[in-house]
């Protein structure tokens, strides 16, 4: 059954499902622009970012749903995108996601109301003790999430 996502609750309500998709990890992350060349040097813009995430998540739920789980999230309208990996493969397993209701600027200046989401991971600072790093951080309009 495909989670849809359009506000808060909605988000809450798939991310208690999925366990915030802790000790998970990012199996594939697709960046989808809508842009197309109308004449030769004319760009037009079309929708904003799709962004699909294929979560793989170890859920540990017994008996209730597969230990194992491949999640995949589609993101639309998504603005705002900042991914800063660090590329060590210690820091890959997803602490936990999370999302906020937020604002973003158009490209005519208005504000307008969307839902923001964080991929936060633990690193190794220079100390090398963990702390919290949002590694992919974005807006969106509405998301997606289906087990496959």
């Amino acid at each position: 059954m495909p989670y849809l996502v359009t506000g808060l609750n909605e988000a809450e309500t798939a991310l208690d499902y999925f366990n915030s998709f802790h000790d998970g990890f990012i199996r594939q992350l697709a960046i989808m622009s809508h842009d197309r060349f109308e004449a030769r040097g004319v760009q037009a813009s079309g929708e904003r970012l799709t962004l699909e995430i294929t979560f793989a998540h170890y859920n540990y739920q017994q008996d209730t749903k597969p230990a194992h789980q491949l999640i995949q999230a589609r993101f639309f309208e998504v603005m705002n995108l900042a991914l800063d990996f660090s590329g060590l493969s210690h820091e890959w397993s997803i602490n936990h996601v999370t999302f906020s209701e937020t604002q973003r600027t158009l490209e005519d200046g208005r504000t307008a109301a969307c839902l923001g989401a964080s991929l936060v991971q633990s690193r190794l600072n220079s100390q090398r003790e963990w702390e919290l790093h949002k590694d992919v951080h974005f807006t969106f309009s509405r998301a997606e999430f289906e087990e496959l």
